[in-house]
């Protein structure tokens, strides 16, 4: 093996990758799009790679109405990153190809080949990353803390009811009640006045 060669550098950079990605993916998925994963779902899907993507592929539309949601009801000029949680999910098995590997030592860890391949693919991985998470927020709307029209909004959005455009008119007709019942909260109520006596 060459000197230059760290394989235990390129395992542990494949694992945190992965690890990476996986948060990337709960975050973007569970969390963001409010899902509810209950535990006998997660059961059947704890070492089944086939049934959590599965899952996951269930929730990638729904999340990605709800990026393009947060984008148009967003400020201008607030960079939203829109992950492309299907190349997340490849990134995730072409990086653990380096965490599990198979084959003899001469075609793996004994190969430059497989080694500089190594390399490759995780900076790519950690690339895409990185990138997403310092050109733009990752975060989309908490959708159970909106108020209740906007919350409607993206329901009716959501199920197709009505397209993005017709949101963010909808959104800008809502917007000076929205504002006034944000102040008022943070104000509280105006005093009364005085009663003449």
């Amino acid at each position: 093996m060459a000197r230059f060669k760290n394989i235990s550098a390129l395992e542990y950079a494949a694992l945190e990758t992965r690890l990476a990605i996986e948060q990337l993916l709960f975050e973007q998925l569970i969390v963001g799009v409010g899902t509810k994963l209950e535990a006998r779902e997660y059961k059947r899907c704890s070492g089944n790679a086939n049934k959590l993507n599965e899952i996951i592929g269930k929730l990638i539309p729904r999340y990605e109405r709800l990026v393009a949601f947060t984008k148009a009801m967003a400020p201008a000029g607030v960079p939203i990153t829109a992950w492309d949680n299907r190349a997340l999910i490849q990134h995730s098995g072409k990086v653990s190809a380096y965490l599990h590997w198979s084959g003899g030592l001469d075609v793996t860890v004994q190969s430059e080949q497989w080694y500089k391949k190594g390399i490759d693919t995780v900076e790519a991985a950690a690339s895409y990353i990185w990138v997403g998470l310092t050109t733009g927020n990752t975060g989309v709307m908490a959708i159970e803390k909106l108020e209740p029209e906007m919350r409607e909004l993206w329901e009716l959005y959501a199920n197709d009811e009505i397209t993005i455009e017709s949101a963010v008119k909808r959104a800008d007709i809502l917007e000076p009640v929205l504002k006034a019942r944000l102040t008022l909260l943070s104000t509280g109520p105006a005093p009364k006045a005085a009663q003449a006596g």
